[in-house]
């Protein structure tokens, strides 16, 4: 018998036992991103080469209800974040700072505090080379951008990308980034 709340278990990935879950990943990955009120269009090969990238240069953590893969954030370090104008912040040092590149959890386990976990305890537990985390998000995704105040980042700057609504129609996403110093941990 199963219990209305069944518990939430948060494991790390990475390129060892990424093979292992890649195909769900990316399934979760585009439906993250191509469904829903902030959906944009995803070819699935082009879903598959970000994460791929992503998990060769980074880390992360997967959740899980049951048996079920119900969310993934993937992290990478600051400096592959081409966009990231690392001259006018010097207070954040891209060497010393995690990018945390997706946050992802399916429609049907949102609202649990999935993503909240997963950012806390990869914050708790990534490599003490990492000070700061830097993470970005849609302006328009209001529950994203709540949470990640909520957990203590603050907006301080936005870029404009060109995304796909559509195979033929673009539209212009403004992005925020967030920052956040590490809390060190006490003992």
């Amino acid at each position: 018998m199963k219990s209305n709340q069944e518990s939430i278990r948060i494991f790390g990935l990475d390129e060892y036992n990424y093979p292992k879950f890649r195909g769900k990943i990316i399934d979760l990955y585009l439906h993250a991103f191509t469904t829903g009120e902030y959906a944009q269009y995803i070819e699935r090969e082009v879903a598959e080469s970000t994460i791929d990238e992503l998990v060769r240069r980074g880390f992360g953590k997967m959740a899980f209800i049951g048996d079920r893969l119900a969310g993934v954030l993937l992290c990478q370090p600051l400096s592959y974040d081409s966009e990231f104008p690392a001259g006018d912040f010097p207070d954040i040092p891209v060497k010393n700072c995690v990018y945390l590149a997706e946050v992802m959890v399916h429609a049907d386990e949102r609202g649990k505090g999935i993503a909240s976990m997963m950012i806390t305890h990869q914050m708790e537990t990534m490599p003490k080379i990492y000070a700061h985390a830097v993470i970005r998000a849609w302006e328009e995704n209001e529950p994203a951008m709540l949470l990640y105040q909520k957990l203590g980042f603050v907006p301080f700057y936005s870029i404009s990308q060109t995304k796909l609504r559509t195979p033929d129609e673009a539209f212009e996403m403004k992005k925020i980034y967030l920052h956040k110093p590490r809390t060190p941990i006490k003992g």
